[in-house]
C-alpha cells in the first residue's frame, strides 16, 4: 500500500483526491450543512475545474523526449554538487544562528510561553532588515528543494555522511518550531523507503511513527509545553466556529486536526472573499508575486498579509497562505486556474517519467507546497524552477576520479662485462 501511495505514477491521483476532499467536498458540505458561505461554493467549483485540468495536463506527453535514455544532458559531478549545497548551507546556518536574537526551540525548553514563542518564531527570520532580510529567502530555497534533493542522493548513494546531514537538516528544521518544515525531511525518505527493493513495511511504519511523535512534540513546544484544554469559556465560545479563524483548539491534538482540515479550507475561501471585497474581484495580473510585480512595474499586493489581517487583525509578520488555485484565480481569473493546473499536471508527469530517484522523491514536497501555498512562489522562492531545469537538462553523477599515475620503474640494466 505504501509503495503504491508514494509511487510517482499514482501521484496525480493522490493529489487530486486530497484536493477534492479538502477544497471541494469539505467546503461544499460545510456550506450545505453547517455554515452557508458563497465563497465555499466558489472554492469548490474552482477546485473541480483545477482537478480536471491537472488530470489533462498529466496526460500530455509534451516533454517526454527529455527523459529518454539518449537525451543530451549536462553532467554535474555529485561531489561538487553536495559540497556546494551543504557548504553554503553551513555558512548560512552559522550566520543565521549567530545573528538571531533568540532561538525558539531553546526558549521552549527554558519554559517560554506560547505567546513568547510565537513572537520569536516570527522574529527568527521574518523581521530581519538590511542584508539579513535575504536570509528568509535562502532558508526557503535550502529547506524546500536543495537540501531534500541532496539528502535523497546521499541515501541513494549510501553515503557515510547521510545520517549526520539528516541530523543537521532536522535540527535546523526544528530550531524555530516551524512544524511544516520537518515534512521536507520526512517525505523524501518515506518515498525512498517505500519504493526501495529493500524497504520493509516495518521501516515505513517506523518513519511514519517517529515523524508523528516528532510533530506532536514540536506542537507541544509551540504551545509552551501546555497540552491542557483551553479555558471553558473560550472553548464554549468557539464550538460553532470550527470552520472560521476564530476557533480555539482545546489541545495540541485538536490543533493538529484543525490545522490539517479546516484551516486550509477557510484560508482559501477567505482569500477569495478578500479579493472580492478589497479588489472587486478584478485580476491582479501577478501583483501578488514580488518577482512579477517588479518585472511588470506593478504595485505589490501582499495578499497573504491582507487575508491574515481579515482573519486575526494586522500583524507585521503574520501571513495566511492558501492553495495555489486561489493565487491563480486572484491573479489571472479562470484562465489562470486552467493554465496553472495544466502546468501542475505536466510537472507531475515529469516526476513519473524521470529516472532520477532523488528528483522523484521530491514530488510529495512539491504537492504539499502548492496544496498550502501558491505555485509561483513554489517555483521561484522555493527553488523548484531550478530543480525542474536540472531534471530536464542535467544529471547528477558520480564522476570517478583518475588514479594517480605511478611512474613506471626503469628496467634494470644488465651488468657490463669487464
Amino acid at each position: 500500500m505504501f509503495k503504491r501511495l508514494f509511487n510517482t505514477r499514482t501521484a496525480p491521483w493522490v493529489f487530486i483526491a486530497a484536493m477534492a476532499v479538502i477544497y471541494l467536498a469539505l467546503p461544499v458540505g460545510v456550506d450545505a450543512l453547517v455554515l452557508p458561505n458563497p465563497y465555499f461554493v466558489q472554492l469548490g467549483i474552482l477546485t473541480a475545474v483545477a482537478c480536471t485540468c491537472i488530470a489533462i495536463g498529466y496526460r500530455l506527453p509534451l516533454l517526454d523526449h527529455r527523459f529518454a535514455l539518449d537525451a543530451p544532458r549536462i553532467r554535474i559531478d555529485s561531489r561538487s554538487f553536495h559540497w556546494t549545497v551543504w557548504g553554503t548551507f553551513g555558512i548560512f546556518l552559522v550566520i543565521t544562528l549567530v545573528t538571531a536574537d533568540s532561538i525558539p526551540i531553546v526558549s521552549a525548553f527554558r519554559g517560554a510561553t506560547a505567546a513568547e514563542l510565537a513572537l520569536q518564531r516570527g522574529d527568527f527570520l521574518k523581521t530581519r532588515t538590511g542584508a539579513e532580510a535575504a536570509l528568509i529567502y535562502l532558508s526557503t530555497l535550502f529547506v524546500s528543494a536543495l537540501l531534500p534533493y541532496s539528502l535523497a542522493l546521499h541515501f541513494i548513494q549510501k553515503s557515510r555522511s547521510r545520517f549526520l546531514l539528516l541530523a543537521i537538516f532536522l535540527a535546523y528544521s526544528l530550531s524555530f518550531l516551524q512544524k511544516a518544515l520537518f515534512i521536507n525531511v520526512l517525505f523524501p525518505l518515506l518515498y525512498l523507503a517505500s519504493q526501495g527493493t529493500r524497504a520493509s513495511t516495518s521501516k515505513v511504519i517506523a518513519i511514519v511513527g517517529g515523524s508523528v511523535a516528532l510533530l506532536f512534540g514540536v506542537t507541544l513546544l509551540a504551545f509552551g509545553g501546555a497540552d491542557g484544554p483551553a479555558s471553558e469559556a473560550a472553548v464554549a465560545a468557539s464550538d460553532s466556529d470550527y470552520f472560521l479563524a476564530t476557533y480555539l483548539p482545546a489541545n495540541s491534538v485538536e490543533h493538529l486536526i484543525w490545522r490539517s482540515t479546516a484551516v486550509p479550507m477557510f484560508s482559501a475561501s477567505d482569500t477569495l472573499l478578500v479579493h472580492a471585497e478589497q479588489f472587486g474581484g478584478q485580476p491582479l495580473w501577478g501583483a501578488t508575486s514580488s518577482f512579477f510585480a517588479g518585472l511588470f512595474g506593478l504595485e505589490r499586493v501582499n495578499m497573504e498579509r491582507l487575508v491574515s489581517e481579515y482573519q486575526w487583525g494586522w500583524s507585521d509578520i503574520a501571513n495566511t497562505n492558501s492553495v495555489y488555485i486561489t493565487e491563480a484565480f486572484v491573479n489571472f481569473d479562470w484562465p489562470g486556474v486552467v493554465l496553472l493546473s495544466l502546468l501542475v499536471g505536466q510537472v507531475l508527469r515529469w516526476f513519473s517519467r524521470s529516472r532520477d530517484e532523488a528528483f522523484k522523491a521530491l514530488w510529495p514536497i512539491f504537492c504539499f507546497a502548492i496544496f498550502t501555498s501558491g505555485l509561483i512562489g513554489t517555483l521561484l522562492s522555493n527553488g523548484y524552477a531550478l530543480i525542474f531545469m536540472l531534471a530536464l537538462f542535467g544529471r547528477i553523477a558520480v564522476v570517478p576520479r583518475r588514479p594517480a599515475r605511478t611512474p613506471t620503474p626503469a628496467a634494470p640494466r644488465s651488468p657490463q662485462k669487464p
